[in-house]
């Protein structure tokens, strides 16, 4: 997916002179280093696990915020959380429809809050499901990609323990995938999978993004509990009684839950205990429920640079001016 930036050709003066088409000694202190002298992809730091928590919308970005700054700083991080109240979330660059300028939360779902998202995409209804974030630094586990990867494939390993019956993921290479990828962002989060989500049935189940900044990355998604999608469809009319009511209707939109894949369907705890597991596993932690971390000394510590940090970002998420950007 990157580019290789280093120049080519033979460098000028004797000391620094090679012959055309090697690439030059590694400098001291430079880490490791390929066949071919580009520097490794670190390994990240084991993963910690945070506590599973429910929140509002803009404390829940603030917090996923902080996580993307720690991640920055070399720390990898997971946490599950939910939503109270249920919120609708808006892509980083999306703008706000012209009906919804200068309007509350309120005002556009009675009951509903809303806030915008520190990644790309369109709005995602946030109500009965499980929320993931996970950060860790842009160039540790193999790069964004590597990561992305590695998350779904440990969740969809944490789902089929579980039971859930998930469909193959397509294969596409790379650069399809990222092709595709862009393409969907551009419509509703759920309205189609990219390549590599998670689907059953046909139809998506887990919807994620990422975002990468000042050296962190940043990958949140949604595993739907149940599908009410439909309530966060900007492109259409305010939501009266009759398409509330229709919204409940499961199995016709072109997203899932667990509620239609799962009888019964398991306590929201042991789902988020077995896909953090998994999960956290795969980035170098030893096994260890969301609720009682492998290492509960870095995730206290890390709770409270969080905390600390969160709030200065909370002030952000609850600003009008950031929420309806145009």
């Amino acid at each position: 997916m990157g580019i290789d930036r280093r120049r080519s050709g033979p460098l000028r003066g004797r000391r620094g002179r090679h012959r055309r088409g090697r690439d030059p000694p590694a400098r001291r202190g430079s880490g490791v280093v390929t066949a071919r002298g580009a520097p490794a992809r670190p390994r990240g730091s084991p993963c910690v696990v945070l506590p599973y928590a429910v929140a509002d919308g803009a404390r829940n970005m603030a917090v996923d915020e902080a996580m993307l700054e720690l991640a920055a700083g070399g720390s990898t991080l997971l946490r599950f959380y939910g939503w109270d109240p249920w919120c609708l979330s808006l892509g980083r660059h999306q703008e706000a429809p012209d009906r919804l300028l200068g309007r509350s939360p309120d005002d556009l779902r009675p009951g509903v809050d809303a806030v915008r998202r520190p990644t790309g995409g369109r709005s995602v209804f946030h109500g009965p499901e499980i929320t993931y974030a996970f950060s860790c630094p842009a160039r540790a586990w193999g790069g964004p990609r590597a990561v992305l990867q590695a998350v779904h494939r440990a969740l969809a390993e944490g789902l089929c323990a579980l039971g859930v019956p998930l469909d193959a993921v397509r294969g596409d290479d790379a650069e399809a995938s990222v092709a595709e990828a862009a393409r969907i962002s551009a419509a509703s989060c759920f309205r189609d999978p990219a390549p590599e989500e998670l689907t059953a049935r046909g139809r998506k189940l887990v919807g994620s993004a990422q975002c990468r900044r000042h050296g962190g990355l940043l990958q949140h998604g949604s595993i739907l509990l149940e599908d009410r999608q439909r309530l966060g469809d900007l492109d259409g009319r305010d939501v009266g009684p009759h398409e509330r009511a229709e919204a409940e209707v499961s199995g016709k939109g072109p997203a899932i839950g667990l509620n239609e894949l799962l009888d019964p369907l398991p306590d929201g705890r042991l789902i988020v205990e077995r896909l953090a597991d998994h999960v956290a596993r795969a980035f170098g932690a030893p096994a260890a429920p969301a609720a009682a971390p492998a290492n509960p000394s870095a995730a206290i510590a890390t709770s409270t640079a969080l905390i600390r940090l969160a709030t200065r970002y909370e002030r952000v998420h609850r600003s009008g001016a950031w929420l309806w950007r145009r």
